[in-house]
């Protein structure tokens, strides 16, 4: 478990080339106070802001403009 209260999003493509998935299921499972969105089959390691997708897009801005957290790990299609 992480020492760690400070809440953060997590962004992880399940085909990153880069990050692997399974990495970010890991951080997230150990960072009670983070959400995780995902983006289902994109093969892409910059996704927020460069990859063009608005569902990414438009939560990661909730997220810097608010501070506050989905209440639930969330999932964007490409």
């Amino acid at each position: 478990m992480l020492d760690n209260d400070v809440p953060a999003l997590l962004v992880n493509a399940t085909d990153d080339p880069r990050t692997l998935y399974a990495g970010a299921e890991a951080v997230r499972e150990q960072w009670p106070s983070s959400r995780l969105l995902t983006v289902e089959s994109a093969r892409q390691h910059g996704l927020y802001g460069e990859y063009g997708n608005a569902c990414v897009d438009e939560r990661v801005n909730a997220y810097l403009r608010t501070g506050q957290l989905p209440a639930h790990d969330l999932t964007c299609k490409t």
